[in-house]
């Protein structure tokens, strides 16, 4: 158990040191609002792809259990992996009938990790979506709030809704904000006489307080409302909902509120240097990104590859840099990499 925790711990730290080089920002808010202690089940919106759990995980003060599509543990290397740092496999309809009966047992699980205490993340819409809105929260989310009073009686579940944000959330050096709702107390809905009420009661009342989180667009007027807010600052909800809910469409017109759409030559320059200093990790993601079918995944893979292929690309070189300059050269190389990098990410 210690050596299991002190690996989570190491990935958690290698994670954000990823994030930290891929996104130009990292805004936090509410996370006093995550209890220290007791069990808790954490739900977000769900927009991109592996980098959303990624995200969560990073900025919150408690190690968290995943629920994650089961197709993602079809290796068996790659489930080990996964379940080292404590994700679960979650069945769908589309996985066959016969899959969804597993869901039992992780089920069960989860129930056994709240009676200790511990904490859990799930995306209750059930799938993932790059478009500004919350989606209809699925029947799922509630079995796991309500189930574990059945078996756990004296367990208290606090609920924390999540909001996530992104300026652009398929491209490299943009801006995020993460939201931590105040939590919701799940034992204060729960009727085990009237099950299916009760039920509505808590996903309508979550659903509202993630909406609050992250920008939320209604999808009958979707690309009209999008079109008319402009060049707003995606990183505060409360502010574009306000706009929304009023009409107020005025075209945001402050640097602090404008994202950029047009990167300077300086940024132009400084991405053909690194393009250039990282070759075939580049030539990799052209290689897959073809293969990509829906955006959600797009920045999930450039991540991945981020924190992989540019790492060990670079640490060859350095070794090719020193075989051939020495040693002073090869740390210098390695350095200006890295803070090229830095830069790319953090001044576009």
């Amino acid at each position: 158990m210690i050596l299991k925790r002190i690996w989570y711990q190491l990935v958690k730290v290698s994670i954000s040191t990823g994030l930290f080089f891929y996104y130009k920002k990292i805004v936090v808010k509410g996370k006093s609002n995550i209890p220290r202690k007791g069990a808790v089940l954490m739900v977000s919106n769900h927009k991109n792809a592996l980098i959303d759990p990624l995200l969560i995980a990073t900025t919150s003060p408690r190690d968290i259990h995943f629920l994650t599509r089961a197709s993602a543990f079809k290796i068996g290397l790659v489930k080990w992996i996964l379940s080292t740092v404590n994700m679960l496999p979650i069945y769908r309809l589309r996985d066959g009938k016969q899959a969804l009966a597993k869901n039992e047992a992780i089920f069960n699980y989860c129930f056994d990790l709240f009676n200790k205490r511990r904490s859990l993340l799930i995306f209750p819409e059930g799938t993932h979506d790059i478009r500004r809105w919350v989606r209809p929260l699925s029947k799922g989310f509630t079995r796991i709030a309500f189930g574990v009073f059945e078996k756990h009686p004296d367990v208290q579940l606090f609920i924390i809704p999540v909001g996530l944000n992104y300026t652009k959330a398929d491209k490299f050096g943009e801006s995020v904000s993460i939201y931590y709702g105040k939590p919701v107390l799940a034992n204060d809905f729960y009727d085990k006489s009237d099950f299916n009420s009760s039920a509505q009661k808590l996903k309508d009342v979550v659903s509202e307080k993630m909406k609050e989180l992250t920008t939320h667009i209604e999808i009958e007027n979707y690309d009209e409302t999008l079109k008319k807010l402009g060049d707003v600052n995606f990183l505060q909800p409360e502010l574009i909902n306000n706009q929304i809910l009023h009409s107020d469409f005025k075209k945001q017109s402050t640097k602090e509120n404008l994202d950029d759409k047009h990167p300077s030559i300086l940024w132009k320059v400084l991405k053909g240097i690194v393009t250039l200093n990282s070759f075939i990790p580049m030539l990799i993601y052209k290689a897959i990104e073809p293969k990509i079918q829906e955006p959600e995944f797009v920045s999930s893979t450039k991540f991945a590859l981020g924190i992989t292929a540019f790492p060990i690309f670079y640490s060859l070189q350095t070794l090719l840099v020193h075989h051939f300059f020495g040693n002073q050269v090869a740390v210098l190389y390695l350095g200006i990499s890295i803070l090229l990098v830095l830069l790319l990410a953090k001044t576009k």
